[in-house]
């Protein structure tokens, strides 16, 4: 009687689709752009827990400064796309949408049950003309004070106490004094690109949303709130040391982890710096928003699916996705980038620069998208080339600066 039972077992599970089948898991080729020791550590937690389930992970990286999409556009023109790739651009996105080229995770996303869990300010990255195309791995915010706590003290100088962006400045004699770079930036063309941005949002969220928002408006480019930004932005060029030039950001930070600077203004993955140093936060080095700040800019970490070509790569482009949405994934994931964990619900086990980070975006008024999930890929080209000759040029005007970007503005929409 039992082995007639174990046939009819055997029969039923070949003759009913899904009935105790185990779904085929084979490989997946990841793309992605990142670079950094923070950076590869954190994507090792997804690719761990990837392989400890049977996925084969497969992977090519391209450095962040060196143009990511290109790579990436050769890889799908040539005809050998990856599976999955990491590249914050929604424009591309979109492009490749229209071309049938991506996986469509709308179901299986609402399956999930994650949706409930995670903020609008990944929601809006996730989706392409109403699909969920991406799955979120942590946020950032692109505008973020690092300090070194030991650093402050020796310079006799208190980092929480400024007010004002002008008090801030006001100290930075004070600290020179005391042998230390007050502020440091990595002067490479995507780093002064989002120092500007940053600081846009930080003096006006309305013009940020107008200039390089997705309907971006040519006379907001000349406003207060636009120049306004850009004297702040000469004012740190002339601030910065004869080392900024082409300077990677990790390099920077690393000035601030040693104590040869007081701090530096850039995206909060530098966190991932100082973990990766063992430092600790609140210890060795604290973090702040600029003083008045009336918007930060967020940016969402995501991988991007491509289209599967059979029901095995679909399988297991599912697995990796759900990985990513799980709890404890994203909150390891956070623990080691610097990152804020996705999920709400993780609030309750991350440090106090991620609380910072949920607390701000929990008004919808300060929180506003990284131009990259915005801005037309032209314009934003034109706008990267503009700032970085702005910086390099000491003797620009903001009016010169005003009349370049407007007139690219120009000869990108009149097309």
């Amino acid at each position: 009687m039992k082995r007639t039972l174990s046939v009819f077992l055997v029969l039923l599970a070949l003759a009913v689709p899904g009935f105790a089948q185990k779904k085929a898991i084979g490989d997946l080729l990841v793309f992605n752009n990142w670079s950094a020791a923070s950076e590869i550590g954190a994507l090792n937690v997804v690719r761990g827990a990837f392989q400890a389930q049977g996925g084969i992970w497969n992977d090519i990286t391209i450095a962040h400064d060196t143009g990511a999409s290109i790579p990436l556009i050769n890889m799908v023109t040539g005809g050998n796309p990856p599976d999955v790739f990491i590249e914050n651009n929604v424009s591309l996105r979109r492009q490749m949408m229209k071309q049938g080229l991506l996986a469509d995770l709308t179901s299986f996303y609402n399956a999930s049950g994650a949706d409930k869990f995670i903020p609008k300010a990944a929601k809006d990255a996730m989706v392409v003309d109403g699909k969920v195309v991406s799955i979120p791995l942590g946020i950032h915010i692109v505008g973020t004070m690092f300090y070194n706590i030991a650093a402050a003290k020796k310079a006799g100088v208190d980092p929480k106490s400024w007010k004002t962006v002008d008090a801030m400045f006001a100290d930075f004699p004070k600290i020179r004094k005391a042998g230390l770079l007050p502020l440091v930036v990595g002067a490479q063309k995507w780093q002064l690109d989002y120092l500007l941005g940053a600081l846009v949002a930080q003096v006006d969220g309305q013009v940020y949303d107008d200039v390089f928002g997705l309907t971006p408006k040519k006379a907001s480019i000349d406003s207060k709130g636009m120049r306004d930004a850009l004297a702040l932005f000469r004012k740190i060029q002339q601030e910065a040391d004869p080392g900024a030039a082409n300077r990677n950001w990790n390099d920077t930070t690393a000035l601030v982890i040693r104590g040869d600077a007081l701090m530096q203004f850039h995206g909060d993955w530098m966190k991932g710096e100082f973990i990766g140093a063992k430092k600790v936060l609140g210890v060795d080095y604290d973090t702040f928003f600029l003083p008045g700040a009336k918007g930060v800019v967020v940016t969402v970490d995501e991988e991007t699916f491509l289209k599967p070509n059979n029901d095995t790569k679909k399988n297991t482009q599912e697995l990796l996705a759900g990985i990513m949405l799980q709890k404890e994934i994203t909150e390891k994931f956070a623990a080691i980038k610097g990152s804020t964990p996705i999920r709400t619900d993780a609030s309750a086990n991350v440090d106090k620069h991620a609380k910072m980070v949920l607390a701000a975006l929990s008004d919808p008024k300060l929180g506003h998208p990284v131009r990259n999930i915005t801005m037309d890929n032209d314009y934003a080209g034109a706008y990267a080339d503009v700032t970085d000759a702005f910086w390099n040029t000491p003797s620009m005007t903001a009016d010169q600066y005003i009349k370049a970007l407007q007139t690219s503005f120009d000869q990108v929409f009149s097309k």
